[in-house]
């Protein structure tokens, strides 16, 4: 099963709207397989090794940006899927890397 974690400040508010516009965006498109859970930024770094891909709201800092790179840990920009604003990018560049984990 494919996992994505979307991080924000607190893990409440804002991660939880993404979380249900990614499950909206799956259901949609009939995307099973995959669990998108939030969590708060402070904890990110200790949990984030778990999770097939990123969904940030907060650009990552070095240190977040250093687990994805050498955990193979696709990063993907949240604030689009929130505003609306290009948010066919970043659904885009979720399916292209849940396409990456069956190949």
């Amino acid at each position: 099963m494919a996992k994505i974690v979307v991080a924000c400040g607190s893990g409440v508010a804002t991660s939880e709207t993404v979380v249900g516009l990614i499950n909206n965006f799956l259901d949609e498109h009939q995307i099973s397989g995959v669990e998108v859970e939030a969590t708060d930024f402070k904890g990110l770094a200790s949990v984030l090794a778990k999770y097939d891909i990123y969904v940030w709201i907060a650009k990552p800092t070095k240190e977040i940006q250093d687990i994805c790179d050498s955990q193979g840990i696709v990063d993907v920009n949240g604030v689009n899927i929130l505003t609306g604003n290009n948010a066919d990018d970043s659904f885009k560049k979720i399916i292209w890397a849940l396409q990456q984990m069956t190949s």
